[in-house]
């Protein structure tokens, strides 16, 4: 089956590609995780088992990339968040994320993703695209609630919620062109869902 592949292959695309992607400026620096985007709609299109192994891959290689030691400046922090995150974070502490809690969250949101399969199967993407929204802001939310909680202090800066909330924006504008990628994908290569039982086929036989 050549879907789960090619699928893994543009994961990793996904991570090059996020190397080009600037903040917005004129939204409060708003990038687009496209790698956790990409995960939170294949998802949907993969069994459970395959929606494991995704997040495991998006898991390792996101905090290989951004966790750089035990304990790292808040620019690390702002790296997290995404490129030119506010200046309100900046000296609030200095404890990273512990490496491998991105495979525990991706794989947790990936189970929530997985819920909505039956309405990607039917192609009705209006919650599939809300729920990638819900889940890049229960990611970014949760990254920011352990660190502030390894730090020792709570503290909610205006700036990050806004900025969290246009990440989350630019993920659901994104999503619809993944999704179309993914059938696209499914097409070509036959590739056919199963969900308790059900199944559907994309050449529609």
């Amino acid at each position: 089956m050549l879907f789960h592949p090619i699928s893994v292959i543009l994961l990793l695309l996904t991570f090059t590609v996020q190397e080009f992607i600037p903040g917005l400026e004129i939204a409060q620096y708003a990038t687009l995780f496209l790698p956790a985007v990409f995960f939170f709609c294949a998802s949907v299109a993969a069994p459970f088992s395959m929606m494991l192994v995704l997040a495991f891959i998006t898991g390792f290689i996101w905090d290989a990339r951004h966790l750089q030691g035990v304990t790292e400046s808040m620019a690390g922090v702002e790296d997290l968040l995404g490129t030119g995150a506010d200046s309100e974070l900046s000296g609030a502490g200095s404890h990273s994320l512990p490496f491998g809690l991105s495979i525990v969250l991706f794989g947790m949101l990936g189970t929530l993703m997985q819920g909505i399969r039956p309405l990607f199967k039917r192609g009705r993407l209006e919650l599939p695209v809300v729920m990638v929204g819900v889940a890049t802001f229960v990611w970014l939310l949760s990254q920011f609630l352990i660190m502030t909680f390894l730090r020792g202090s709570l503290q909610f800066p205006g700036g990050v919620w806004s900025k969290m909330i246009t990440d989350t924006l630019l993920a659901m504008l994104a999503s619809p062109l993944i999704f179309l990628l993914l059938y696209s994908l499914a097409r070509l290569s036959s590739y056919e869902i199963k969900y308790d039982g059900l199944r559907y086929r994309f050449d529609g036989r």
